[in-house]
């Protein structure tokens, strides 16, 4: 699935698609079964959004970082942030989108993890018919929960050279993979220059730094979401908890209790 996704176009060539969030109303969400509804050409909206599943899970290509996600899992796309979703047949996808007045003030593109309740208020909204009023204030409850309902992580960007595809994925999908550059260079069949070079050119880092910010995201979601430090520290590669936690307030600026709810 990743290989079938891409995403060559910058802002300016993409579709604008408006959402057109009618007055009073502060959001909304649209729900998407599959398979394939959400889309594959890249385009953008003039309201911020988030993007998360239902059911199953999705498939999320945006500004060049791909993120398979499941049940409690998002991603924030600011306003006018090209992105395609990808919905199978056994999978619902939704996308809740923001006016510019109650839109969260996250400045990039992130993570998020959504708890239970808020994702079945987002869905009772969506499915449920109500007087203005009634909805208007419903979706207040929603902006007043959206800091306590949900934990943002930055997302790490991704190389988009189809050649390194494969090490991408594998990292996104296992951040404990501890394969070194030299390894993956024999495995993909391009030399250790040839992908230092890709990594400075897409990224602006090394692999061993991109492996670790990987690592540290993906830590923080879980951590966020009460996951115990020594299972996260498994999780992302580290043999000892206290490797990881040393790991984390280097790259994240806190500790990994900090980031438990």
């Amino acid at each position: 699935m990743f290989q079938a996704l891409e995403f060559s176009q910058g802002p300016a060539t993409v579709e604008v698609r408006p959402v057109g969030i009618p007055a009073p109303f502060l959001l909304t969400t649209a729900v998407l079964t599959g398979p394939n509804l959400g889309g594959r050409e890249p385009h953008v909206h003039p309201e911020g959004m988030i993007m998360w599943p239902s059911r199953g899970s999705v498939v999320v290509l945006v500004e060049g970082a791909l993120r398979t996600l499941a049940v409690g899992q998002g991603i924030w796309v600011p306003s006018f942030t090209p992105h395609t979703m990808e919905v199978d047949a056994s999978s619902t996808g939704c996308c809740t989108y923001f006016t510019s007045d109650v839109a969260p003030d996250w400045p990039s593109v992130g993570t998020v993890q959504l708890g239970a309740a808020f994702r079945e208020l987002l869905l009772h909204l969506a499915e449920s018919p109500m007087q203005t009023d009634q909805r208007l204030r419903a979706q207040t409850v929603v902006i007043e929960l959206l800091p306590e309902a949900t934990s943002y992580v930055e997302t790490v960007p991704v190389p988009r050279d189809e050649r390194l595809a494969p090490l991408v994925r594998r990292v996104l999908n296992d951040p404990a993979d501890d394969r070194g550059v030299e390894a993956w260079a024999w495995q993909l069949s391009l030399s250790v220059r040839t992908i230092a070079r890709i990594f400075a050119a897409e990224v602006g880092m090394t692999f061993s730094h991109w492996r670790t910010m990987v690592r540290m995201a993906a830590a923080a979601r879980m951590l966020a979401d009460d996951v115990p430090v020594g299972t996260v520290a498994g999780r992302v590669g580290y043999a000892t908890t206290s490797a990881f936690s040393a790991a984390f307030r280097r790259a994240m600026g806190s500790k990994p209790s900090d980031w438990r709810p």
